[in-house]
């Protein structure tokens, strides 16, 4: 590095990169940042035993490395389902098979001790970064309650942090987004702050005004890609999408995201257009089903496996129940899947549905859906019966 050396041994991994001249220096996490969440970043699951009762590891270790295959540089574990011990093991398993091949992140919420907790563990497993979120339930009275909240929190952390771009209703009062911009204008000059998610839902207008006040110190990361090549022209450090089902926009033959998101950072904007049509009614799909389940604090679970089982990854049933935003996956819900990857480029991968059910790790090792305990949010057919 010709302007300075860094003395500080990070468990992020060495830095690499220098700033440019005339530019403020950054803090070590933020170079790591730059440097390595570049690209696309997705979701890991957890996949169960046929009880529900344990992780099936051999089962998520496959999921990390179709990963992998598909050119993600990062990963967030997201252990729905799973209880604290299994939260605990899944992140151990995670680190372990995608150390030194994915950046591994995890998602801090709640209140400020369960945050903080979270936040101890995850460094204790190696991960590499966190999504911090602000608890939907706090009912704040001022800014500076929301920033006292968030400051205990990342002065606990070891790690990078990522600020999340999601509405919080008791939030509205201080921005009409719901996002507390003029808090996270305050957080992103902290040293460990490197990033801000962009929601799927999130509009152009509060996308422009978030990157127009933050994208000089932080990097953004939009999850509708409709937003990606407009964004990545117009400001800088527009450079990662993650923590979210990158799996549903691409398969690893046709690595669409990876392929936009490299164009969009190299400003080859007229390239960029071109991925971006192939893409286009994949990107259209998954805004039509999550972008609503997350303004109720929602995911399509379920759909999520299966777009992840469709191309090429473990799939398998989780243990939750459906309920008004948590919708089954059933026959049309899965005709419509196959197809739109189809009218994509994208051949689905092919294996029978009782695959999907059990987990592909588990049907190869003999296992049928005779075995599952019970069929949560799956039907067979269009009317709810499993």
């Amino acid at each position: 590095m010709n302007r300075r050396q860094f003395s500080q041994t990070l468990t992020l991994g060495a830095i690499a990169a220098a700033p440019a001249l005339g530019a403020p220096a950054l803090s070590p996490r933020k170079e790591w940042a730059r440097e390595n969440l570049k690209g696309m970043g997705n979701v890991i699951m957890p996949s169960f035993s046929p009880d529900f009762k344990k992780l099936d590891e051999d089962a998520i270790r496959l999921d990390v490395k179709q990963s992998i295959k598909h050119g993600f540089t990062a990963c967030v574990i997201s252990p729905v389902g799973a209880d604290a011990a299994r939260r605990r093991r899944m992140m151990e398993i995670v680190s372990d098979e995608a150390r030194g091949k994915l950046e591994t992140g995890i998602i801090a919420g709640g209140s400020a001790e369960s945050a903080i907790q979270s936040l101890a563990e995850a460094a204790r497993m190696g991960c590499s970064h966190a999504l911090l979120t602000y608890p939907a339930t706090a009912n704040p009275n001022s800014e500076d309650e929301v920033y006292a909240h968030f400051r205990k929190i990342i002065d606990s952390a070891r790690m990078a942090i990522l600020l999340y771009g999601s509405p919080v209703e008791s939030l509205k009062r201080f921005h009409p987004s719901g996002i507390p911009l003029n808090v996270y204008d305050r957080l992103a000059d902290d040293s460990k702050v490197v990033g801000m998610k962009l929601t799927h839902p999130m509009s152009t207008a509060t996308a422009f005004e978030i990157c127009e006040r933050l994208s000089d110190r932080l990097i953004m990361a939009p999850v509708n890609l409709e937003l990606l090549p407009v964004l990545a022209k117009n400001y800088k450090n527009v450079q990662w999408s993650g923590q979210w089902i990158v799996e549903a926009v691409q398969s690893p033959e046709k690595p669409y995201a990876v392929e936009l998101m490299d164009l969009a950072i190299k400003r080859q904007i007229e390239g960029a257009m071109k991925v971006y049509w192939q893409m286009q009614p994949l990107i259209q799909a998954i805004y039509n089903l999550q972008a609503p389940l997350l303004l109720h604090g929602s995911h399509p679970w379920a759909h999520m496996k299966y777009h992840q089982w469709c191309t090429g990854g473990n799939g398998g049933l989780l243990p939750l129940k459906p309920g008004p935003y948590l919708p089954q996956l059933d026959a049309p819900a899965r005709k419509l899947i196959r197809d739109t990857y189809t009218n994509a480029g994208i051949t689905p991968a092919a294996g029978p549905e009782e695959e999907f059910m059990v987990g592909r790790s588990a049907y190869q090792r003999g296992v049928r859906p005779a075995a599952l305990s019970e069929t949560p949010l799956y039907s067979r057919d269009a009317v709810g019966r499993a």
